[in-house]
């Protein structure tokens, strides 16, 4: 059993057109939203064999401010996820060990939104998916699980949509 889990970076700061996207930070509500996330995961218990986060500025900072209430899991960032493909995504989930069972990607739009979708049960109409199918907001997170044993089986097999909570639902 895998249980792959999506969280968007929060909201991020625009008020320097010069910066690079990369370096960007996070906005005060992307900041504001990361902690109504942090408060959900220890009231939801929710628990990863590891985190893997977008190298980009403004994913890091949400990531640090979660990452009280994840307990034991190794955080690694990785220059892969800053990507907006998601080929490129499902081609890093592909390569993730067998031996991790559970995942928390940090990343980007429409990147998430589209791996979701790619990766979801079609035939799961529901208001989960009709949700993430309309928008993926920033500090959006997501739960998808599979009874796959291989990682490389990902792209290959449909994920059962568990859980979309945004911010603004708490």
């Amino acid at each position: 059993m895998k249980k792959l889990s999506f969280i968007r970076h929060a909201k991020s700061d625009w008020t320097s057109p010069l910066l690079s996207d990369h370096d960007r930070r996070l906005a005060d509500r992307g900041q504001k939203a990361s902690v109504i996330m942090k408060d959900f995961f220890v009231t939801t218990n929710k628990n990863f064999d590891i985190v893997l986060s977008s190298t980009a500025l403004r994913a890091v900072e949400t990531i640090e401010i979660i990452k009280p209430s994840i307990i034991d899991a190794e955080i690694l960032y990785k220059k892969d996820l800053y990507t907006f493909d998601d080929q490129i995504m499902l081609d890093f989930i592909s390569k993730i060990n067998d031996n991790i069972s559970s995942v928390l990607i940090v990343g980007h739009n429409p990147a998430i939104q589209e791996t979701v979708l790619r990766l979801a049960e079609s035939d799961q109409k529901s208001n989960l998916l009709t949700r993430v199918e309309h928008k993926y907001p920033t500090a959006a997170f997501c739960t998808l699980t599979s009874s796959i044993d291989k990682w490389t089986h990902s792209g290959d097999t449909m994920f059962k949509l568990q859980e979309f909570i945004c911010p603004k639902d708490l």
